[in-house]
């Protein structure tokens, strides 16, 4: 089964109801919030205590340094920059279903 969430509300709401084999989201770095670098950030915490949960993330190169600091602290399976190129992303989503994670890729 494949959910879609447009909105962060529906996604931690989604995830208190299903316990999903991988989460594919992407990382907005947002410099107005004091406390977060990005609402990716509350989605993560909540897959903390979904440990069989994989997340595959994707960013935007020009805040690389950003997202390598929420992946210090955070659970992410798999990351891909901007442009996501089809056939990368089937590695990944089959990496991460096989051996449970394949790194980061920042």
């Amino acid at each position: 089964m494949v959910a879609v969430e447009n909105s962060m509300r529906k996604a931690i709401g989604f995830l208190k109801k299903a316990k999903p084999a991988v989460i594919v989201a992407e990382f907005n770095f947002q410099s107005d919030f004091r406390d977060r670098t990005s609402s990716l950030e509350s989605l993560l915490a909540v897959v903390q205590r979904l440990p069989e949960t994989k997340v595959i993330v994707f960013y935007d190169g020009e805040y690389l340094l950003q997202f390598q600091k929420l992946c210090a602290r955070l659970p992410v399976h798999a990351a891909i920059a901007f442009p996501i190129e089809v056939q990368y992303l089937r590695l990944c989503l089959e990496n991460v279903a096989v051996r449970g994670t394949s790194g980061i890729d920042v």
